[in-house]
């Protein structure tokens, strides 16, 4: 490709890394680069090592079992470095590094299911929606894989409720208990679903409660729930504190870091008062608790407000049950009125939209002394931190926590100040 209208332009070239000779077909022209398909790798890098999963390239989960993991992390801290330059953050700090078990650490997968003609369990293909049917998978929790497995067995039995389309499982840390939710297409008779989850929990009877929930189109991820079978809450303890998390609600999903990462985000943070916005079911609110005098805790999400209750009772936090953006509006109002002072902390854990230009400039006039912004991807990330820097803060500390090893997907925590 020497001339022409693409001579010049970037090629990506999945599965392949950095330094590597290969040889690659042009597959697709995106706006300003294009993507090649993999055809044979003439000097493979010294990163390269053999993926342990046999449906790696196949499967659409992972994007990088092939390279070392430490040059998995390393790669990343370039990512996340590029990224934010090219959102006009400059005079990076140092970023660190968090990094807990490269395998079996994924606390939660969902997973697609097809029952008939023949039965199959697994995640789609890359850019396709064909099924790749699996028996295990390396990045999840050995109870989850376990699990995998005994619905598969149930699959082959035709023990599975008829139109099954997808299957998600949450396990606590110690793996002493799990939750279960089956999205279907049609409703069934609920002696079906009972039936199966009794024939399940005897396979697995660390399955403490299941749901099912109807799919009615494709791109609705709040689907119509249907049915609750046992209980419907878990118990999850992260560095020495219990949480009870509903079906339903969100949880980081890396249960070999999230003692250390609840220690990374909040740090040595203390003072008067703090907000924890997007605060979930309270992970870092209820460590707030012990640091702050007084802590407002924000979400909206139905069954993660309802966790978050329960969760920082007997606590200086309190639960409040808003959308982020409507708080900060409120509160922008009352502070102009009553000219009341500034939070010292506002801790925010946006999800991958980002908090956005409004959600920022709201910040802004609310002065909080400090900002912990952790995020999940580096392009909003980037974008929000930009605003912010713009707007007189100045960022601290900047660290890489690789929430989701084998993937290029990554978590930041990143301090501000005034």
């Amino acid at each position: 490709m020497d001339s022409g209208p693409r001579s010049g332009m970037r090629v990506f070239v999945p599965f392949t890394l950095p330094g590597e000779t290969i040889e690659a077909e042009i597959a697709e022209q995106r706006r300003g680069y294009l993507v090649g398909d993999l055809q044979q790798i003439e000097r493979e890098s010294e990163f390269r090592t053999e993926p342990p999963c046999p449906w790696f390239g196949t499967c659409g989960g992972c994007q990088l079992q092939h390279a070392d993991y430490a040059y998995q992390v390393q790669l990343k801290r370039e990512m996340l470095a590029e990224s934010l330059a090219r959102a006009g953050v400059r005079d990076l700090p140092e970023i660190s590094s968090l990094t807990g078990l490269p395998f079996a650490y994924r606390n939660r997968v969902r997973l697609r299911m097809e029952t008939r003609p023949g039965f199959a369990i697994g995640y789609r293909q890359a850019k396709s929606h064909h099924l790749v049917d699996i028996d295990r998978c390396p990045i999840a929790m050995p109870l989850l894989q376990n699990c995998i497995a005994a619905v598969r067995a149930l699959g082959m039995q035709n023990a599975v409720p008829a139109d099954t389309q997808e299957l998600e499982i949450f396990t606590n840390g110690d793996e002493s208990e799990l939750l279960l939710t089956l999205w279907t297409g049609r409703q069934l008779d609920g002696a079906f679903y009972a039936d199966f989850f009794a024939k399940l929990q005897k396979e697995i009877p660390q399955l403490m409660g299941a749901a099912v929930a109807l799919n009615e189109k494709e791109q609705d991820r709040v689907p119509q729930s249907l049915l609750l079978w046992g209980r419907g809450h878990l118990r999850y303890r992260v560095a020495g504190r219990d949480y009870s998390v509903s079906l339903g609600s969100f949880f980081q999903v890396n249960a070999s870091l999230l003692d250390r990462f609840v220690g990374a985000v909040v740090g040595g943070e203390s003072g008067d008062l703090a907000w924890d916005l997007y605060a979930g079911v309270g992970l870092f609110a209820r460590a707030l608790s012990e640091r702050f005098q007084h802590v407002l805790a924000v979400e909206s999400n139905p069954s993660a407000a309802n966790d978050l209750h329960r969760n920082l009772q007997g606590t200086s936090a309190a639960a409040v049950n808003s959308i982020t953006l409507e708080f900060l509006r409120k509160s922008t109002r009352q502070k102009t009125k009553r000219r009341e002072p500034p939070p010292d902390l506002v801790l925010l854990d946006p999800p991958r939209a980002g908090a956005g230009l409004e959600v920022c400039r709201l910040l802004v006039q609310c002065r909080a002394k400090r900002i912990v912004y952790v995020s999940c991807d580096p392009a909003t990330l980037g974008r929000d931190l930009a605003a912010l820097i713009q707007s007189g803060y100045r960022l601290l500390r900047l660290q890489l926590v690789d929430m989701f090893p084998q993937t290029y997907h990554l978590e930041t925590v990143a301090t501000l100040q005034r």
